[in-house]
């Protein structure tokens, strides 16, 4: 096993410490390298790495204390390379600082990290990353700093493309040529992530049989083995040569047929156009991990299409605005959220008016914040729209949800009174409107806790009309109310309000006579209105006296009243009439009328001689003994 790791490595070395000197450069796929590179500076030492995926080795003194070796890559500037510096060098005695020029020999970012700091070349200092902004040969200058550096320690400069995962990408790939690898038989890329699960999916096309897709472990920081550069892991710098971990678990990267994989986290083709699938679990759960993919060709040729499988969590679809009913002539907008771990693709919808016999589809629009919307045009009343909504992700994970609503006419139901005031006994006249002949209206009466339901039928001009006798007094309300059918929703009418009052009386009353004698009768007749049959009219007679004494009659059918009374007391009397009021009639009183009762003379004799009866009896007392006193002395004179 120690043997083929080392002739791995040898063969790498070999590969990447040529150094082309006054020669041209090795073709890309895209350009090729000029004699040499267009760069602003002398020269010196340099090296055409053929494309980026090997580690290059800076052995220890290669590169002397105030010199300087060039590295030449050929990149694209649309993808995104990983690129890092480090090894023996990180201590406090060597400082090497790296230049990076453009195809164009313009500076596009230099590192002058301190002594014992690895250099990270990010396109800017926070950037992970490096992002060409020109495609074609790039040159990275590394110098020996001649006023800070004190050594000449060894170094591993990678370079090589980040793919993003749940992505899909694509490799051109060259089988062998006389069983030996040419230019595009090999490629490599780099991609983190701290998901336990990985899938490697490749689509093959039928020009290509490939020999392995395989996928190496190169960094778990949590388990320090490599480390974190600006957030993201660079590879355990053993590894890169093809050097196993303790565990066998890490490292060992190669691109050679015969060299170490692992066998779960290996693929192969048997013919030609034959799919590759890698499924492979981490053993270390949560950490974020470092995978190098390595992709081998073994005959024919063509541009293989793959992804790197880390979502397996379907978009979550919540549907913002539930739709149950819609007015027939309006359009219908149903807006979604949907969420989704990065790589979502496509929302639709998809709906039916004739419970899925035809169905109509339409992409979602994205309005912002993961929100989704599209219209459903208007539709005739009585239908009901059956829909789903579907989303999508790159990485090929879907979810739906569904729901329906229907589609109703929504009619005017209106009512209004023909009188807003009342009396007990009287009846109110609702009238009202709705273009639905036939239809049931329910009318609620309600007054305090008092409610009353009646219904009825709209006819065929569509109005309806209710007389109802309310039989309570006080404030009413009244409305309609339309439960809807197939094809109309349920309607209802504002709410009326009206007042039952109690009916007003008037009371009436006439006496026969204003002067009468003592002992007579005296007749006192009257009214009511409205009539009251049977209802008891209390009359008060007040005596000269002032002494009060009560008398009852009862209104006849014709509304009047009447009753007698012999008074027992000469003088002047007073008479008033009233009428009690009840749950339907307010109160009255008639005016207050008065009579005279005049005595007899036999009554004023007696009671003159009652009054005077002591002076009567001495008068008459004198009288006698007057007359007994002359007859008396006419006697005695005879």
């Amino acid at each position: 096993m120690f043997r083929k790791q080392y002739v791995v490595v040898l063969k790498i070395l070999l590969l990447l410490t040529s150094v082309y000197v006054n020669a041209g450069f090795m073709p890309s796929i895209t350009v090729r390298a000029s004699s040499t590179p267009n760069i602003p500076y002398n020269l010196g030492n340099w090296t055409y790495v053929t494309k980026p995926v090997y580690p290059v080795k800076i052995n220890a003194s290669q590169i002397p204390i105030g010199c300087n070796w060039t590295l030449v890559y050929t990149l694209r500037c649309d993808s995104f390379y990983h690129i890092y510096f480090y090894g023996d060098w990180i201590s406090t005695l060597t400082d090497y600082d790296i230049y990076v020029y453009d195809p164009n020999g313009k500076l596009e970012t230099l590192h002058t990290e301190a002594a014992g700091l690895p250099e990270h070349l990010g396109t800017t200092v926070d950037d992970p990353f490096f992002k060409p902004n020109h495609s074609g040969n790039y040159s990275f200058l590394i110098v020996n700093d001649l006023k800070e550096s004190h050594g000449e320690a060894a170094a591993t400069f990678m370079l090589i493309e980040n793919i993003e995962c749940n992505r899909w990408h694509e490799r051109y790939i060259t089988g062998k040529v006389n069983f030996e690898h040419v230019y595009n038989t090999t490629w490599a890329y780099e991609f983190s992530t701290n998901s336990s699960r990985v899938e490697v999916i490749i689509d093959v096309p039928n020009t290509l049989d490939m020999y392995e897709a395989r996928l190496y472990i190169m960094a778990n920081p949590s388990k320090n083995l490599g480390s974190l550069m600006n957030g993201k892991p660079v590879a355990w710098e053993p590894g890169l040569y093809g050097i196993l971990d303790a565990s066998k678990m890490y490292g060992g990267y190669n691109l050679e047929d015969d060299g170490f994989k692992i066998s779960p986290a290996t693929a192969s083709c048997e013919y030609f156009g034959d799919d590759m699938f890698i499924n492979y679990t981490s053993p270390s759960k949560g950490s974020t991990i470092l995978y190098h993919l390595v992709l081998i060709g073994e005959n024919g040729n063509g541009v293989l299409k793959f992804m790197i499988k880390t979502d397996f969590n379907p978009p979550e679809i919540s549907i913002l605005n539930q739709v149950s009913t819609v007015i027939e002539g309006n359009e219908t907008i149903i807006t979604v959220n949907v969420k989704d771990q990065d790589s979502l693709k496509a929302v639709l919808l998809k709906y039916s008016n004739d419970g899925w016999r035809t169905v109509t589809s339409a992409s979602m629009s994205h309005v912002a914040n993961q929100t989704y919307r599209c219209t459903i045009p208007a539709q005739p009343a009585g239908t009901t729209i059956n829909y789903v909504i579907s989303a999508s992700d790159i990485a090929g994970n879907e979810a739906e949800t569904q729901g329906s609503f229907k589609v109703k006419d929504q009619p005017n139901l209106t009512i209004f009174l023909h009188q807003n005031i009342i009396y007990a006994n009287e009846k109110v006249e609702v009238s009202g409107q709705m273009p639905v002949p036939g239809a049931v209206i329910m009318l609620n009466y309600t007054c305090s806790d008092k409610e009353v339901v009646r219904y009825v039928t709209v006819s065929q001009n569509s109005s309806f009309t209710d007389l109802f006798m309310p039989e309570k007094i006080g404030n009413w309300t009244v409305s309609a109310y339309w439960q809807g059918d197939e094809t109309h929703f349920a309607a209802s009418s504002d709410q009326k309000k009206f007042v039952v009052q109690k009916v007003p009386t008037s009371l009436n009353c006439s006496i026969s006579k204003e002067t009468i004698d003592l002992g007579s009768k005296i007749t006192i007749t009257g009214n009511v209105h409205p009539i009251n049959t049977g209802k008891p009219i209390k009359l008060a007679f007040t005596m000269p006296n002032s002494t009060v004494t009560e008398k009852y009659t009862y209104v006849n059918s014709e509304g009047t009243f009447s009753i007698e009374l012999t008074p027992q007391m000469p003088g002047t009397w007073k008479v008033q009439a009233y009428l009690a009021g009840d749950n339907v009639y307010l109160p009255s009183t008639s005016e207050s009328l008065q009579f005279v009762v005049n005595d007899t003379w036999l009554n004023i004799i007696v009671s003159f001689i009652s009054q005077n009866l002591i002076y009567i009896v001495a008068a008459i007392g004198a009288t006698v003994s007057a007359v007994g006193f002359f007859i008396y002395w006419r006697r005695r004179g005879e």
